[in-house]
């Protein structure tokens, strides 16, 4: 800063130096090397919640939070690092939670409800004066208001390198892949997957943001036409490892089934299998390929199932796909439709990477240690029984 810049500071008052200082190197964006030298101003931890009460509220650093944001439960929201989120903002965990990641963008007005839990990941771009409403009212009922009736929640997911634009709204019970993309006035009451384009009210895909053949650096899944011959020798030799764990009296369910392609290995030795995957493409995709087995849309950590269906639940190479707080979530709920002696089979990369990924499709990548922990916390057993895939199983005593 320049030397009469500085005099100017010592003789300001405390209170006004700090603004000064960010609205300076703002405006100036002095250049060292390649890194811009301005601090984005501190926000103060103090806010107030929606009865005008002052609360205070903990984040990453760098990040900046405008005054007139509403923070309500604060003890129930997480913000990561070199974060802006603009005035007029409601963050409203109402019982769940508000999860955003580092490096993430809220711009005006917008209205966050997490009954459910909202789980942001992180490099995210969310335009002015969006709603996202974890939560839904019954209304069935004639005898009650509908403000009287039952409000449950069920999750939205933004899984990183989102961008959703102004006046958009995203309902309870979605989950954006990594990358996807939501045009302005649009209304999402389905999952978007990876990298795709959706608009309109409801939002439906339009495109990709990809184009070409199949790409292992930019795909989300496994694919019936285009992988190279390795990569698909790769799939099936996971699948026919997979299958060695059925027996013919399971009832089985392939979570994260894509287009079921480890579905239709599994059910040449037991076809009582059925397929789930968020994607909606993917689904019918599976569908037309193998018709004579059951393929529905469904999000990994709301599974349309009733408790204890399943004596068997795979999650084939999709842990790495998810944000960690959605994995965790989504073995909760593997364990919640399995039978009390049944079991996960569980395979990922182990490449213990964390967040420095081996392909932009995956979001965190497990070591061996890591993954064990955390299937210990929600199973009573757990055993690797492959190391270069990555298979697990887990199991609670019955």
């Amino acid at each position: 800063m320049h030397k009469d810049i500085t005099k100017f500071l010592s003789n300001m008052p405390k209170e006004y130096k700090k603004a000064f200082k960010y609205l300076y190197n703002k405006i100036t964006h002095k250049n060292y090397g390649t890194y811009i030298a301005y601090e984005k101003m501190p926000s103060k931890n103090e806010f107030k919640d929606l009865y005008n009460r002052k609360v205070v509220l903990r984040y990453g650093k760098n990040t900046f939070i405008d005054p007139e944001v509403i923070i309500d439960s604060p003890e129930s929201i997480r913000i990561g690092a070199n974060c802006i989120i603009r005035k007029g903002v409601v963050l409203r965990p109402e019982g769940g939670e508000i999860v955003i990641g580092d490096n993430c963008v809220i711009n005006h007005y917008c209205v966050f409800h997490g009954k459910g839990g909202i789980y942001i990941g992180d490099w995210v771009i969310i335009g002015p004066h969006c709603g996202f409403y974890a939560q839904n009212h019954a209304y069935e009922s004639f005898s009650l208001p509908i403000t009287k009736q039952e409000n449950t929640g069920k999750g939205i997911i933004l899984m990183g390198d989102n961008w959703v634009g102004g006046h958009s709204v995203i309902c309870d019970d979605v989950t954006m892949g990594k990358g996807a993309v939501v045009g302005a006035n649009s209304t999402v009451t389905k999952s978007v997957p990876m990298a795709s384009i959706a608009v309109g009210s409801p939002a439906k895909v339009i495109k990709k943001r990809y184009l070409g053949q199949w790409d292992f650096q930019k795909a989300e899944r496994a694919a019936s036409e285009g992988m190279t011959m390795e990569i698909q020798q790769h799939v099936i030799k996971r699948g026919q490892l997979l299958r060695d764990l059925i027996n013919p009296e399971d009832y089985i369910l392939d979570a994260g089934c894509g287009e079921g392609i480890i579905t239709s290995i599994i059910a040449e030795k037991n076809p009582h299998v059925i397929g789930c995957d968020y994607s909606i493409e993917a689904v019918n995709i599976a569908k037309n390929q193998y018709p004579c087995i059951e393929f529905i849309y469904s999000n990994s950590t709301n599974l349309r199932f009733n408790s204890g269906t399943f004596t068997k639940v795979i999650l084939s190479d999709v842990a790495e796909h998810l944000l960690p707080r959605q994995f965790i979530k989504t073995l909760k709920e593997m364990r919640r439709v399995l039978k009390k002696d049944g079991m996960l089979i569980l395979s990922t990369p182990l490449t213990g990477n964390k967040k420095n990924t081996s392909t932009y499709a995956h979001i965190y990548e497990y070591s061996k240690d890591e993954m064990e922990s955390i299937l210990m916390k929600i199973f009573s057993k757990v055993k690797l029984i492959d190391n270069d895939f990555g298979i697990f199983i887990a199991q609670n005593d019955a």
